[in-house]
């Protein structure tokens, strides 16, 4: 059943004409009947998004989200869609609507309607901006999502949805795909890369035309070009006068036309699919006398694409690609301005976290009970144990003495793991867990650290009582999660922070019972005694004398940060009362001076406590 209520999302987006993007909050309009929502997992980097976010065309509206390679999986449909469904892979390109009525919409060209609606940098017919894939969710009309075949992995796909058709579409729209014609390719970046597959596997007789002699090796050993021809040669440029059929020019930067008409041949056909920031100069005459043809080209159409994706994946063309987290983006962008090394090659965008790993099963072993294709599952912290000693017994794989660790840990066999920012993901069902489907992937993702952090000794040390009086220090992730987790629990809540700005985030957003600056001595004077246990969350180093203080007798700090440096522990107070405090940090440590002289080490595992002072 679709949403009917507007959905929160995350994304980067550019505010001004620097072109810094950073993180950007946002809904996405609800599920409607004919929409298809899924999960972004990967979105290419084009270099229109660098004009976007710099407002080099003139036409951006801030924010600007960019991003119109898109790809990931299904996670809700409408209640009218046909051709889709939750756990199919998909895409959207740079088009999310059209006017349906139109010449060109009749015309399976939704291109070139004049309502159409881009991926991003646009307004919806409701007023409303659209936002792209720099994010983690998207929602489209499903007439503008295109289906990616099984064959074809979704990072290295995500560009066709922008290179593959813009230079797929004028391949086959002038004719230029008959085998044995002979085609240039000006230019080498991601649309060159396309062009010269798409033309390659029509059987065209390929030629790049660069300006960079250093890229014939990748053009013609790895690519299979027929031939290479440097821009600024003219001994190179005058032999090949006259012998091409078109050329499909990709270059965004300013260029000199006159050259690449001089290599047509009589009715030959000029193609621009790269978009300079600036006019270009074209010389009429070279064009009168041998009826030549500049023309140019903009993306495609929604059949056509569908048409370029199943053409490529049959041809198994994808894109050439580097992975890059998604807080990399801005020195992306600059390398992308700057054109440096290979970054003509196209970037993809990940939106994955390292170790809150979650998405969608495509493949289980055949002893797999738990889980089937299609599922949605994730992977914490951890990817094995030994499965043989007391912790494993009482499923506690995290205290397991051979716990593998989901990234910087080594398999039994010697091998590395690798965590979450990752295309795919390999683990042992014991280590998936699944995920309900009333919880969204990309919102859930941080439970399986955070959450499981804080929900665990809540549930451990019987803060999970309703009416208990409990503090969680600090108000980040894992702040946020203690609070969450506890006031559902029905626990009362009180925040505790460094910050007074914190405080109408944790009482009007959070729904904290109150909140204590924990500089401030008399608000902690006046909370002296008052707390069942304390959830600290904080990974600096910070003072603890101050929280065991707020405890009431038996009461219970829990640290679940892990700061750079040991904290200065002070014994005495511990050791005040009748009663007992007990302290935590990643292990049990509990002290009952009453009872023993000595800590006493729970399960005779030693404390990570680096340092007690006396």
């Amino acid at each position: 059943m679709e949403k009917s209520h507007p959905v929160e999302a995350f994304g980067w987006a550019a505010r001004d004409t620097s072109g810094v993007l950073s993180p950007f909050q946002f809904s996405r309009r609800a599920t409607g009947e004919k929409d298809v929502a899924f999960k972004v997992l990967y979105c290419g980097i084009c270099h229109s998004d660098l004009h976007a976010i710099k407002n080099e065309w003139g036409n951006t509206s801030y924010p600007c989200l960019p991003g119109h390679e898109i790809v990931g999986v299904v996670t809700e449909v409408g209640s009218k869609v046909q051709k889709f469904k939750v756990g199919d892979k998909v895409g959207v390109g740079c088009m999310v609507g059209s006017c349906h009525s139109c010449d060109s919409c009749g015309n399976d060209l939704e291109n070139y309607c004049p309502k159409l609606l881009l991926t991003y940098n646009s307004t919806y017919y409701d007023g409303t901006p659209t936002y792209g894939g720099y994010s983690d969710i998207m929602v489209a009309d499903e007439h503008f999502v295109i289906r990616i075949p099984d064959n074809l992995p979704l990072d290295a796909c995500a560009p066709l949805l922008c290179a593959g058709i813009t230079t797929y579409s004028p391949l086959r729209y002038f004719g230029l795909d008959k085998p044995g014609i002979h085609v240039g390719v000006v230019g080498l970046g991601g649309l060159g890369h396309a062009a010269v597959k798409f033309a390659k596997a029509l059987g065209v007789k390929v030629t790049v035309i660069s300006t960079s002699p250093a890229k014939k090796k990748e053009a013609v050993e790895r690519l299979g070009v027929d031939s290479f021809l440097v821009s600024h040669d003219p001994d190179q440029m005058q032999v090949a006068m006259g012998t091409m059929d078109g050329i499909i020019d990709t270059v965004s930067a300013p260029h000199p036309l006159l050259p690449l008409i001089g290599l047509l041949k009589s009715h030959g056909k000029l193609v621009l699919v790269g978009v300079p920031e600036k006019p270009l100069e074209l010389p009429v005459f070279p064009l009168i006398m041998g009826r030549k043809i500049v023309a140019g080209s903009g993306i495609g159409g929604i059949k056509e694409t569908q048409e370029m994706i199943d053409f490529a994946a049959k041809h198994n063309i994808t894109a050439d690609i580097e992975v890059i987290p998604m807080d990399y983006v801005n020195t992306a962008m600059k390398r992308l301005a700057k054109a440096d090394g290979d970054w003509g090659k196209r970037r993809d965008v990940e939106n994955i976290v390292l170790h809150e790993t979650v998405g969608v099963v495509t493949e289980v072993g055949r002893k797999v009970q738990k889980f089937k294709v299609g599922d949605k599952v994730g992977v914490g912290c951890m990817v094995g144990s030994c499965h043989f000693c007391n912790g494993c017994a009482k499923d506690l794989e995290n205290y397991c003495p051979k716990v593998l660790l989901t990234y910087n840990s080594t398999y039994y066999d010697g091998t590395p793991t690798y965590g979450g920012y990752s295309d795919i993901m390999v683990v042992d069902e014991h280590f998936v867990i699944r995920i309900p489907d009333n919880l969204p992937l990309e919102a859930c993702a941080p439970l399986l650290y955070a959450g499981i952090t804080t929900y665990s000794p809540l549930r451990y040390f019987g803060l999970d009582k309703p009416g208990m009086q409990v503090g969680v220090v600090g108000l980040g992730g894992l702040g946020h999660a203690a609070v969450k987790f506890a006031k559902a629990l029905g626990v009362k809540v009180t925040v505790i922070s460094t910050s007074p700005g914190k405080k109408k985030e944790a009482v009007e957003r959070l729904g904290a019972d109150s909140f204590l600056v924990s500089h401030d001595p008399d608000q902690m004077q006046v909370a002296m005694g008052t707390m069942d246990g304390i959830i600290d969350t904080v990974s600096a180093s910070h003072p603890v004398l101050t929280l065991i203080d707020l405890l009431k007798s038996h009461g219970k700090l829990i640290l679940v940060g892990a700061p750079e440096k040991p904290l200065e522990l002070p014994v005495f107070p511990l050791l005040m009362d009748s009663g007992w405090k007990l302290l935590n940090w990643l292990q049990i440590l509990e002290v009952t001076p009453c009872e023993r002289g000595d800590p006493h080490v729970n399960n005779g595992r030693p404390p990570t406590m680096s340092k007690v002072k006396e």
